[in-house]
């Protein structure tokens, strides 16, 4: 729920093994349109071994139930009217977290927006508005925004809700809770590090936490909201009470995160939004505060950070989860807050780095507007056979072979690479498009691969294709050849 990149000099051999097909996209941020810039690694890998096993969740044929715990943020408030819209979804409690917003404050407009909607039955929750312990405050200009809806008008103006302390509330609907519930966590982690406080016992009845927040191969977002800080590697869920954090990932509880590796790759347009007018007053309420956020800001695109984490957690099939072992650094400094990798230890986190970003448009598209006409995808054609050429990273000239097979579809494996002079091959999924950009993530990399990054192929008029792979090892480019 965040307002949220310098080549790697290649200076021998062994770095030139990292100069590979990867799995991470630019980040785009609330400040700036992104771009196609490379990004570097910012978590503190120690040093990193990639486990090559990955795990999603399985859906449940039963409802899930739910614990909605945000921190008052506009995307965190258009993720709440996602989870509400899901016949699947049966939230038990809503709760907010110290953080964008002061949380008496804002959960009064959760209270107008529910009431609104005819939503009468869900009990609301405020946390403190504070940290655990030494965290850092959002600026106070964003917190008056929150404090304002966001500027966006609710009915009920007069009107006054009822209000209970958001770890009490935690605790005793877990306690009460007939099933294993669910938590989906896109603020900071107060209300819940303090819940697993006062009833340590409540992990037993506590079927997963999904999270947004962290950043594990990529940059923080801290100076997104203050240009001038030194902590470059931070994500502002963590950063704001990294304390909270900490006792939460330490908990033994089963972990879904989606950091901004995964939250930087799902960008939206205006246009992108126009469709959820056509749909119930949750969806008009989504894009209404959508519209306010594009219009008085300025911005041309903006990430999804919590919305796209709630349609993660609901539609499993948008991302694979790959385990880690991940610790919050909590000492005041340059990296406070930080996520780091930790090799070699059991994994505590299961952890999202590359949604498939039209699949999450789609399920948007699906739920908010009511229509589940399908978006207009590319057709993979252009790029189906075997291509191969020489491409550059900084000056270092390697052959590679991709191959696309016809049977492509968005989504799925596709096909597979071959850079010869590295020994680096793999497959290729076929995750997005980025305007006439085809996505594609590796995958099953030989030992030899090591980077993190993105590749995109793009067909040219003379019947070849440039082929373009960004990450932590900077850039490698190149046009390829139909092969004969």
């Amino acid at each position: 729920m965040n307002h949220r990149k310098m080549l790697l000099l290649i200076i021998s051999a062994i770095c030139i093994l990292s100069l590979v097909v990867g799995c991470g996209v630019p980040v785009a941020t609330l400040t700036a349109t992104p771009t196609l810039t490379p990004v570097p690694p910012t978590s503190t890998v120690i040093p990193i071994v990639a486990s090559t096993v990955t795990t999603e969740p399985t859906p449940s044929a039963r409802k899930t139930l739910l614990i909605y715990d945000d921190d008052g943020s506009w995307d965190g408030t258009a993720a709440l009217f996602y989870l509400l819209s899901q016949p699947e979804i049966s939230i038990l409690a809503i709760n907010i977290s110290y953080g964008e917003a002061h949380p008496q404050v804002y959960i009064q407009y959760i209270g107008r927006a529910l009431d609104s909607f005819g939503i009468h039955d869900i009990p609301l929750g405020a946390g403190q508005d504070a940290p655990l312990a030494n965290g850092t405050p959002f600026p106070d200009y964003l917190r008056r925004f929150g404090n304002s809806f966001w500027n966006v008008p609710l009915p009920n103006a007069g009107k006054t809700y009822p209000v209970q302390n958001a770890p009490e509330l935690m605790v005793s609907t877990i306690n009460q809770a007939s099933e294993p519930v669910t938590i989906f966590l896109s603020g900071t982690f107060t209300n819940l590090a303090q819940a697993l406080r006062i009833d340590p016992g409540i992990r037993d009845n506590i079927a997963a936490v999904y999270i947004m927040g962290g950043a594990v191969y990529v940059p923080g977002n801290i100076t997104n909201l203050i240009p001038d800080s030194s902590n470059k590697v931070s994500e502002w869920n963590i950063y704001a009470d990294p304390q909270a954090a900490k006792e939460v990932f330490e908990a033994g509880l089963k972990l879904y995160l989606v950091p901004l590796d995964a939250t930087n790759k799902v960008i939206f347009h205006q246009a992108d939004i126009l469709p959820w007018h056509t749909g119930d007053e949750k969806a008009n309420l989504a894009a209404n505060i959508f519209d306010k956020i594009f219009n008085e800001n300025g911005f041309k695109q903006l990430e999804i950070f919590d919305l796209g984490a709630a349609v993660i957690m609901v539609k499993p099939e948008t991302c694979v989860f790959q385990p880690l072992h991940l610790d919050v650094i909590t000492d005041d400094g340059i990296t406070s807050g930080q996520t780091v990798v930790v090799p070699n230890r059991d994994p505590n986190v299961q952890v999202c780095l590359n949604p498939t970003a039209v699949l999450i448009t789609q399920a948007l598209n699906d739920s908010f507007s009511g229509s589940s006409e399908p978006l207009d995808i590319s057709s993979i054609t252009p790029l189906i056979g075997t291509w191969t050429g020489s491409v550059l990273n900084n000056g270092f000239e390697m052959q590679i072979s991709i191959t696309i097979e016809e049977t492509c579809q968005l989504g799925q494996l596709c096909g597979r690479f071959n850079i010869s002079t590295v020994s680096c091959s793999g497959t290729l999924t076929w995750v997005g498009m980025d305007g006439e950009l085809y996505q594609f993530q590796a995958g099953e990399k030989t030992k030899e691969c090591s980077g993190e990054g993105i590749d995109y192929l793009l067909p040219q008029t003379d019947g070849t294709i440039m082929y373009i792979s960004r990450g932590d090892y900077g850039e490698t480019k190149g046009v390829l050849q139909r092969a004969p």
